[in-house]
């Protein structure tokens, strides 16, 4: 007798991640192996003593799945837990008494990890689990995989920002004169990178953009706000969160009096620093040195929520990931994480295949080297080979904006 499909959704939501949950409740429904499909609440945390349990979309029509697809944020819920032995357990045993023997988390790199850990915790007590993991991510840092679902609607997002702050800023630049807009991305520049794809012509907005890649010294990134004043008459900088100074400092720490004042040493569940403030840090010592008026700009979760700008080519693969991985889990294939591979020459394409948990569990890929151009400071620019790679991902012409 079939037995039942089990999916959840952990980590930052995106703008697609329900696109992964609804080609996932589609598939399995074609495919016939599971008796129910249920969706687990608040991810892993809804197998755990106290959790919200889970609720049965086996009857979802093809209608709400579609309305489903286009719907932001993690409609089962998120969490982020890291699991111990003991959880482990308590996760297996409660998988036993819904009779769940297929599991798909829809997550990032600390999802795959929960994935690595429960197949292995299902083996070690002799119970009959498949695993699979489904990528999700607006920071693109998975390794493995050529891009993540979630970041080409998030670089999108930044994309079309970055432009519409620009001209506000060089309509206003009377009275403010730089803008520093801060990216998501952990400690990745996917996403900074990404702002510079909307760029009407070279040379135009952004000026600077600052990526956990590359060391910053602050006299020079300064020295370069400066020269971008001089010659534009403003300046647009795009940061990611997590910057730091040659030594190893995040940028919102430096200078900093007490721990209290240090939010780079808060942490989540997995040990990830939780860093604010680099803006608003930043902001402050460009006005400081250069005695301009500096404004900062933080989408925060908008830039992983806003489903007026999402990717169409993100949430059609978002889609074909979920549903890639329902099939893998009705023929009993486990321990693996669906990828997209791609090529872009003479036309975008994209494929799933798949990838073993362990090489990708609680790992991060970073821009590479020749996807940026690195300026004295630490100040960067992209390449042409990342403008190759991700523009096919935004999902069509971005607008085209006038400039009188």
């Amino acid at each position: 007798m079939a037995s039942n499909l089990l999916i959840a959704q952990s980590g930052g939501p995106t703008a697609v991640i329900n696109a992964s949950l609804a080609g996932l409740v589609s598939s399995a429904q074609d495919t016939g192996a599971f008796s129910r499909v249920l969706g687990l609440r608040h991810g892993i945390l809804g197998a755990l003593p106290g959790g919200d349990g889970c609720l049965d979309l086996t009857t979802l029509d093809a209608a709400r799945l579609t309305a489903l697809a286009a719907t932001p944020s993690a409609a089962l819920g998120s969490c982020r837990r890291k699991l111990d032995a003991d959880d482990c357990a308590a996760v297996i045993e409660w998988f036993r008494r819904y009779d769940i023997h297929a599991f798909a988390y829809v997550g990032g790199n600390d999802s795959m990890q929960t994935c690595l850990q429960l197949g292995q915790a299902a083996r070690d007590i002799g119970y009959e689990l498949s695993v699979i993991g489904v990528p999700k991510t607006i920071d693109n840092d998975l390794p493995e995989t050529d891009h993540c679902p979630g970041y080409g609607s998030a670089a999108r997002f930044w994309a079309i920002t970055t432009q519409e702050a620009a001209l506000d800023l060089a309509a206003m630049r009377g009275y403010d004169t730089v803008v520093v807009l801060e990216c998501m991305g952990r400690n990745a520049g996917w996403l900074t990178a990404a702002a510079a794809l909307g760029r009407p012509a070279t040379g135009t907005a952004p000026h600077l953009l600052l990526v956990p890649e590359v060391p910053l010294v602050l006299d020079q990134v300064l020295a370069s706000v400066e020269t971008a004043i001089s010659r534009h008459g403003s300046a647009v900088v795009v940061t990611a969160e997590t910057v730091r100074t040659g030594a190893g400092d995040y940028l919102s720490t430096v200078g900093a009096d007490t721990e209290q004042d240090d939010p780079g040493r808060q942490a989540d569940a997995f040990g990830h620093p939780v860093v604010t403030g680099t803006a608003e840090s930043l902001a402050n010592r460009i006005g400081a040195a250069l005695g301009v008026k500096a404004r900062t700009v933080k989408p925060g979760t908008l830039q992983r929520a806003a489903s007026s700008l999402v990717s169409t080519v993100d949430r059609d693969e978002a889609w074909e990931v979920g549903a890639t991985a329902a099939r893998l889990l009705a023929r009993g294939q486990t321990d693996m994480m669906v990828t997209l591979q791609a090529e872009r020459d003479p036309a975008y394409r994209s494929w799933c295949e798949t990838v073993p948990l362990a090489r990708v569990a609680g790992l991060e890929k970073q821009l590479p080297a020749s996807f940026l151009e690195v300026r004295p400071g630490g100040v960067c620019n992209v390449t042409a080979a990342f403008a190759d790679y991700a523009r096919p991902l935004l999902g069509g012409p971005l607008p085209a904006f006038v400039r009188l």
